[in-house]
């Protein structure tokens, strides 16, 4: 059986089990599970979730990877979950070593049975789903990793939202100032063009910035010491060729 057929089954699979687990909780409105540089792995969403599986995905990571990182710096504990309640929903987020899980919840409901139901019976569904997850085909090297590994000599590694949330970031500036500074540009960057941004080089003599559209929801920025642009131009040609496998 080729790897292919393996992972479309594997999908199958976890697709089910997420059918499984949304049908036995009344409360469930949709689960999505993403990696964590917000790739979207499985979802199964009810209809009035609106947002696409991408926008799930790439939201979900940047809300657990700064409240893992805001939990840790300010009591240096590790992150359990993220709750969020609204008014209608409550969105509850686990993060585990090889996944991002959101669940989508109808507040009223959940309430009603308890939270904490909620969160233990997530939590152990996380583990589950991610033990599966990690010994599957179906997570690709992130392409955090191989961004690393095609351009060693980067300074800046950054995957962020095109709003500005931080995704997964590896620089000395803190993480929402460089998020919010490559948004900027991404964006004022397709208002001078009257449309989408595929890449840009910001220029110095012995250094450089690209940032490069990711897909529909995240961009990624580089940042070497380098200012030979036909180096530059095969660095993009090395993110492009990550981009697509």
């Amino acid at each position: 059986m080729s790897k292919e057929v393996n992972i479309e089954l594997l999908n199958q699979e976890l697709s089910e089990l997420l059918k499984k687990e949304i049908k036995d909780q009344e409360s469930l409105l949709g689960i999505s599970i993403s990696s964590h540089d917000g790739t979207p792995i499985v979802s199964e969403l009810k209809e009035d979730i609106v947002m696409t599986k991408t926008e799930i995905s790439a939201a979900s990571s940047s809300l657990v990877f700064l409240s893992s990182k805001m939990l840790h710096d300010s009591l240096n504990q590790k992150i359990a979950y993220t709750l969020i309640t609204g008014k209608e929903r409550i969105i509850l987020s686990i993060l585990t070593d090889y996944m991002a899980l959101i669940a989508y919840l109808d507040r009223e409901l959940a309430e009603l049975e308890g939270l904490d139901f909620y969160i233990r019976s997530l939590r152990k569904f996380a583990i589950k789903m991610s033990a599966i997850i990690e010994t599957s085909d179906l997570i690709k090297e992130e392409i955090f990793v191989a961004l690393k590994r095609a351009i060693p000599n980067a300074l800046v590694i950054a995957i962020i939202t095109k709003d500005g949330l931080p995704i997964k970031v590896q620089s000395t500036m803190p993480e929402p100032t460089i998020s919010a500074m490559i948004s900027a540009i991404y964006n004022l960057a397709g208002v001078l063009l009257d449309g989408g941004l595929e890449f840009s080089i910001i220029g110095g003599d012995h250094g450089s910035i690209i940032i490069h559209e990711l897909d529909e929801r995240r961009i990624l920025a580089i940042a070497v010491a380098e200012g030979d642009e036909k180096i530059l131009r095969s660095y993009i040609a090395k993110i492009k060729t990550i981009i697509k496998q």
